[in-house]
């Protein structure tokens, strides 16, 4: 097997790779007559170009590459230490020995790895275009051994960056495949999608982007959240500025919507990099259930700067994509490498199984089960992402709460937005045998506004269900056509049938769920806003206008509003706000008049004002409340008649008085007020005086008289 020379550049590269968290246990030095042959092993990656240490990794000498026995059970067997170092000490190295001069092979032995991982005896070599493809043995030619030399495979053998003549060029530590872990057993996912946009995907990118969307669409409705990377040679890709690796929840139409958005003019660059793509994925913050890698073409770069030809698949290519994908498997994530088209077919799958899993999909299987699949086109991979999507939600109820904003009214969900964490739902059954029930579930701060149910139907080809939410106090439930639920059957698409049930606090619906089904529904509710009403009092009378409390003595008039809540009509004073309504609710405003002068009338009553504007409305409108403070004025219009009755005819003459003493004076300063009867004022004022002076000048004339008839 042909070696490259290193160049000083490739040993730093490599020395890098080789750093292990654990100090390097020292690998053993040769004696009398001894070579070794040193082995570093990589299990996860830990830098952009390092790889940590992978211990109790199994590797034989072999005397020949096809031989299934190492050359010999003892010194021919090693197993790598905690610094990833395995090291075999070989005898009889020196001149006339046995093995001086000999040339081994270094190849892993069969289940040669510790508990969690798995070995990848063969990889896929040959030109990214996927022509050409070879399934090249993963084993190493040692040099030609030497008493007193030790042989290092990031130095000596293995290691290579002829790239252009040795497509098994390797980085010169042994890869193995931590194990995948499982999808978790519940309807509703956080995935990250990773978007192959390398040249050759060429006029398949619309597809792509279609099959992103398919699986998208078939989250929508379930408690689940996406994230989306791009790769071509590096990660983002090249023609793309970034990366989302935060959750976007799907669990709306709108939410989907939103997360499409991410992708959708995302174009081509060139090159494949698994490695820095899944190392992207691998240093982000959150967690996720799934990786999902969409890929139409084997790696042909590595590292995160673009190491490789670009053009062809070597060892090494794959070796750093396997270190990455086992960082983003360590963190307990299903890797799913789903590989589209030609370029990835036949033994492609070698690599994608590499990457993720042993396990292959085939027509008809297990989907959760599956690590890899190799399909057609993008059309077909879009389906499968639907159907895995929905694998774990059969028999599933999931209730999507949303919060519509204040300002909408009736009906209206325009705006509406997840509910954060606190919304609590619980599930009965009404079907005998239904497992899993009564049970309470609560929405959490993930962002979905979601919860699910679950119930266990066993044999049964339905179940009737109640599920009622306990209602926040300032809140309301919003109805979506008379209803207080949406649903939909995500299989098929079709709306499902809910009748209302429970009360004002313990609102809720019954539905039925067929077996195997996966039903969502959305509940909205919409926070209570709060108003008031005020109404003013404003009196024009004989043309003069007068505020309410300023009008002459004997005008009065209560007012009188309707509401809130639906209460009948009770008095309000003027000016004095009354509380207790709702955005959107209705009141009537009213009053009742007394006028206490016989001779005025009321000749109009209307609400003159609204909020400021001049209006014109009949006494006893009904007004919607369309704004936290409503204000209205009311204006009553009087006229009033106050003529002098008709004078009497004139009294026969009389006698003139005897004289007598002065009259006293009246309060008032001596001003006469003729009443009638009844002590009612019959005179307008200015008579009275009149009157008054007259009788004062006939008292000063008597008084004259006396005083001439005394002298």
């Amino acid at each position: 097997m042909r070696r490259a020379t290193l160049t000083a550049s490739a040993l730093t590269v490599l020395a890098a790779l080789g750093a292990a968290g654990a100090a390097p246990a020292a690998v053993p030095v040769p004696g009398a007559g001894e070579a070794v042959v040193t082995v570093r092993t990589g299990g996860d990656r830990t830098g952009a170009q390092s790889v940590g240490p992978l211990a109790g990794v199994r590797l034989g000498l072999f005397a020949e590459s096809e031989d299934t026995a190492p050359v010999d059970p003892g010194w021919g067997v090693c197993v790598s230490d905690a610094a990833g170092d395995c090291s075999f000490t070989v005898p009889d190295t020196g001149p006339g020995g046995t093995n001086a001069g000999r040339e081994l092979t270094v190849r892993q032995l069969d289940g040669g790895v510790p508990a969690g991982w798995f070995t990848n005896p063969a990889l896929r070599t040959g030109p990214g275009s996927g022509s050409g493809s070879a399934a090249s043995p993963y084993a190493f030619r040692t040099p030609a051994l030497a008493a007193g030399n030790t042989y290092r495979s990031t130095a000596d053998f293995m290691i290579s960056n002829d790239y252009k003549n040795l497509p098994t060029a390797s980085g010169g530590v042994w890869q193995d495949s931590r194990n995948n872990p499982p999808l978790p057993v519940h309807c509703g996912l956080d995935v990250a999608l990773v978007l192959d946009l390398s040249a050759s995907v060429g006029g398949e990118l619309p597809f792509l982007k279609a099959a992103a969307d398919r699986f998208a669409d078939a989250l929508t409705g379930t408690p689940s959240r996406l994230a989306v990377f791009s790769f071509d040679q590096a990660s983002p890709a090249t023609s793309v500025g970034a990366n989302h690796p935060e959750l976007h929840p799907v669990s709306t139409p709108a939410g989907a919507a939103e997360f499409k958005s991410l992708y959708a003019g995302w174009t081509l660059g060139k090159g494949t990099n698994w490695d820095t793509a899944l190392w992207s994925v691998a240093q982000a913050a959150p967690t996720y259930d799934a990786v999902v890698v969409l890929t139409d073409g084997n790696p042909t770069r590595f590292a995160d700067d673009k190491q490789g030809d670009g053009s062809n698949t070597h060892f090494r290519d794959v070796e750093n994509g396997i270190f990455s994908a086992n960082s983003v498997k360590a963190k307990g994530s299903r890797l799913i490498a789903l590989g589209v088209g030609k370029g990835v077919e036949g033994v492609s799958g070698l690599n994608l199984r590499a990457l993720s899993g042993p396990t292959a999909y085939a027509d008809g299987g297990d989907l959760t089960a599956a690590d890899y699949f190799q399909t057609k086109d993008f059309a077909t991979a879009g389906q499968q992402l639907h159907d895995l999507a929905l694998s774990h939600c059969d028999n599933s109820v999931t209730v999507v709460k949303q919060l519509v904003p204040a300002g909408t009214t009736g009906e209206d969900t325009t705006g509406a937005v997840n509910a954060p964490a606190g919304w609590t739902f619980t599930a009965t059954g009404r079907t005998p045998g239904v497992g899993g029930l009564p049970e309470e579930r609560t929405t959490t701060d993930d962002g979905t506004g979601s919860v699910v149910f679950q119930p266990e139907l066993g044999e049964l080809p339905s179940a009737a269900l109640n599920i009622s939410e306990l209602q926040h106090e300032g809140y309301e439930l919003v109805t979506k056509g008379g209803k207080n639920a949406v649903c939909v059957n995500l299989d098929t698409g079709q709306s499902v049938d809910v009748s209302d049930t429970g009360s004002a606090d313990r609102p809720g619906f019954a539905l039925d769920l067929p077996r195997l089904a996966a039903i969502s529904c959305t509940v909205y509710n919409r926070p209570v806003a709060a108003a008031d009403l005020t109404v003013d009092k404003t009196w024009r009378i004989d043309g003069t206008t007068h505020p309410e409390g300023s009008q002459p003595a004997g005008f009065t008039a209560t007012a009188s509003l309707t509401g809130p809540g639906g209460a009948a009509a009770s008095p309000q004073p003027w000016g004095s706000a009354r509380a207790g309504y709702r955005i959107g609710d209705r009141a009537t405003v009213d009053e009742d008049t007394q006028l206490a002068d016989p001779s005025c009338r009321l000749t109009e009553r209307r609400i003159t004002a609204l909020n400021g504007a001049p209006v014109d409305l009949p006494l006893g409108s009904t007004l919607t409340l369309d704004s936290a403070h409503t204000r209205a004025e009311v204006t009553n219009t009087v006229e009033c008649d106050h003529r002098s009755p008709s004078p009497s005819p004139s009294p026969s003459p009389s006698p003139s008085p005897a004289p007598s003493s002065p009259a006293p004076v009246p309060p008032g300063g001596g001003h006469l007020a003729a009443t009638g009867g009844s002590g009612t004022a019959l005179l307008p004022a200015a008579g009275a005086a009149l009157l008054a002076g007259l009788a004062l000048l006939a008292v000063r004339a008597r008084s004259a008289r006396r005083r001439r008839d005394g002298d």
